[in-house]
């Protein structure tokens, strides 16, 4: 461990459990150790265990792969960075304690290529479920199962199903069932029967439509969740006090007739109520490798620390530019060797902060372009951790400022298990710290729709083909010094959704807006929430002191007063094209007339949609240009007048920017708008 001493944080042991069929469950431990334990009870819900609970030690070195899948009968699936898939089987020689040895194939190469897949999952009966990027399910088998190369289908994933983005989890059970938790916290289920084990043939049941089977799943109640045979689920709860302490109680649940819902409707044990039948399993799928930087916002020419916390002998860091880029990151800073250290988690560090030290400083060159940067940490097997920060101009320098909405980025971050929508919080106000690790701000798509940086990467870059230059500044900036520095852009961009803002932040914004500065809005949810910081502007805090959500409106500072559109609370999550409502100079070469509709095709789904903003009708001379059509409103796409020549562009949805790779006429469209801002 060189100068590792201390195995794992106990507020997050574990970086994975898998599943091993018939109660038996693996853990790899953050620093690499996997555990064997079995659930006896795992049948019936009682709280027996194999070993009185204990975990057996049966490997080392596991926090070396990416994922790590397993079937019922010790074999184990482990990928690594690269996408090469390693073969392992765990032979049982008690299944009443664990005791069992290795079979001499383990650690066989039996194939590669499968980073070209954002998500995988499964393992039972040697399948693997494989997500492309843009949301297609495909199907392998491994047929050796010996640890030779031996696959169903010649090795070709057969496509077995489309638009699974939307399902933020998903897992296998044996027999072809899948659950997956769709956005809004329904827990689905699928099951796909095969007919022909040595091509993947086969159908799904009920015509592949999904059958909800519950509520109230997902990221606000629980961490992490997987399947054990005949349809038990096991579920690992958040810690629901006022004050929420250790994460670590495991919960079951038994769908008593997994296999044929579809005709029976399902039938849950103790009627769907989840027992909890163990604890100390405290999971973070980074705790191996894992850091944040010292300060979201650095100036050129100044710095920035990156603290990381890590159970690696060493690894690497690369400095990347996300953003201005064209075409992906532009390493700016070739990868340098560090020494690891492991770092413990203090007392309140969801609110207070990590309280890491700093491992290594970049010194920010004056010639460094503003933008979206990442010091990237790579394990010696290549396990990344994207450390993201953002440097501002030392003095404004193009026509366009972007606005990163950090404040969402914080909100959403569900690093160390709770985020401002964790439930059981309720009368209190939530306090999230900047100062920590954040699983919002991957930088390449993980199989999942996306609200947060991904998304708005597709925009920045595409300014970025279009000789668009911009200065980039975050949420904290806005509030800090924005009432100097924004009356020197002609135009203010806000993305994907930019919900939470500071009264001065707001008021920042509308001084602009009303001396003339114009805004381009291609977000939905804009504006909605009020927010503050704390003293030493290291946190955000969320809500009221009583814990309710502290909106605008409510507090007689509408929305629309800023940029002339309100949220819909009523339409979530669904994804719909635009139709064009009247005739403007924005939609010039598109080709468009009025009736006429565009993107329908987007990361997300379709360009309208996830989340939207109706126009208020409180804004004489706003132009209605065109609307999304979901059925309960969609976003509506406007430009809406401020005095003294300025104006406010609107797309009024989430999901636009995911359009802007998919679609010619949104991209025309955006042409034409950041031409007329700079104008």
């Amino acid at each position: 461990m060189g100068t590792n001493t201390v195995a794992f944080d106990p507020n997050q042991r574990f970086l994975r459990v898998v599943p091993g069929g018939n109660g038996i469950l693996y853990a790899i431990q953050a620093d690499g150790v996997l555990y064997w334990y079995r659930h006896l009870g795992w049948q019936t819900g009682s709280s027996s265990w194999a070993n009185n609970g204990s975990g057996l030690q049966i490997g080392t070195a596991w926090h070396q792969f990416t994922n790590v899948l397993a079937g019922s009968d010790g074999q184990f699936f482990a990928f690594r960075a690269d996408g090469t898939l390693l073969w392992y089987r765990y032979v049982l020689s008690n299944a009443n304690t664990g005791a069992g040895g290795w079979d001499p194939a383990s650690g066989s190469v039996i194939g590669s290529g499968f980073n070209r897949y954002k998500r995988i999952f499964g393992g039972f009966d040697n399948v693997l479920y494989c997500e492309d990027d843009d949301g297609n399910l495909f199907w392998y088998r491994y047929s050796a199962g010996n640890g030779s190369v031996g696959w169903a289908n010649g090795g070709n994933g057969l496509q077995i199903g489309a638009g699974w983005k939307v399902f933020p989890y998903v897992w296998a059970d044996p027999g072809g069932v899948i659950f997956g938790i769709h956005q809004n916290g329904d827990l689905n289920w699928w099951r796909r029967v095969v007919q022909n084990t040595s091509t993947g043939a086969g159908y799904w049941a009920n015509g592949g439509n999904a059958i909800v089977v519950g509520s109230g799943w997902g990221s606000d109640s629980q961490i992490t969740f997987w399947s054990n045979t005949s349809g038990v689920v096991y579920a690992i709860n958040l810690d629901t006090s006022v004050t929420p302490g250790t994460d670590n109680a495991l919960i079951w649940y038994h769908l008593l007739n997994s296999q044929n819902i579809d005709t029976a409707g399902a039938s849950w044990a103790n009627g769907g109520s989840g027992v909890q039948v163990g604890g100390g399993f405290t999971l973070q799928d980074s705790a191996a490798l894992q850091g944040y930087p010292s300060a979201l916002s650095t100036p050129q020419s100044g710095s920035v620390g990156i603290k990381v916390s890590t159970t690696f002998p060493n690894y690497t860091a690369t400095v990347l530019r996300l953003a201005p880029s064209a075409s992906g990151p532009v390493t700016v800073m070739s990868a340098a060797s560090h020494t690891g250290h492991f770092k413990l988690l203090p007392s309140g560090y969801r609110s207070a902060g990590c309280g890491w030290s700093t491992d290594f400083t970049l010194s920010i060159p004056a010639t460094w372009q503003s933008g979206v940067y990442s010091a990237r940490l790579q394990s010696p097997t290549g396990v990344p951790h994207d450390v993201v920060f953002y440097v501002r101009p030392s003095a404004p320098q193009q026509n366009v400022a972007v606005v990163i909405p950090t404040n969402t980025y914080n909100a959403y971050n569900t690093w160390g298990g709770h985020d401002q929508y964790t439930v059981g919080q309720d009368g209190v106000q939530r306090v999230t710290t900047m100062m920590r690790p954040s699983m919002t701000t991957t930088t390449s798509g993980n199989g999942v729709i996306s609200h947060t940086l991904f998304s708005d990467l597709f925009l920045l870059q595409w300014m970025t083909s279009q000789n668009i230059a911009f200065d980039c500044y975050t949420d904290l900036d806005v509030d800090g010094t924005g009432s100097t520095w924004l009356s020197h852009y002609k135009a203010v961009v806000l993305l994907s959704h930019p919900e939470y803002w500071t009264d001065v932040a707001r008021q920042n914004l509308l001084d602009y807006l009303n001396g003339g500065g114009r805004a381009i809005v291609t977000g939905g949810n804009t504006l909605y929430e009020r927010v503050a910081y704390s003293a030493d502007r290291s946190a955000v805090i969320f809500r009221t002191p009583t814990g309710d959500r502290d909106v605008f409106d409510d507090a007689g500072e509408p929305t629309a007063d800023v940029i002339g559109l309100d949220f819909n609370p009523a339409s979530y999550m669904d994804f719909y094209p635009y139709q064009v409502m009247a005739s403007h100079q924005f939609l010039n070469g598109t080709g468009l007339g009025v009736g006429g509709t565009f993107g329908a095709t987007a990361y997300n789904g379709a360009a309208s949609g996830w989340e939207v903003d109706g126009y208020a009708g409180t804004t004489p001379g706003t132009v209605v240009i065109a609307s999304g059509l979901n059925p309960n409103g969609g976003g509506d796409m406007c430009q809406v007048p401020k005095p003294n020549n300025g104006w406010v562009f609107t797309t009024g949805s989430i999901s636009f920017n995911g359009a802007i790779p998919y679609d010619a006429a949104i991209r025309q469209i955006l042409t034409n708008v950041f031409a007329a801002a700079v104008a």
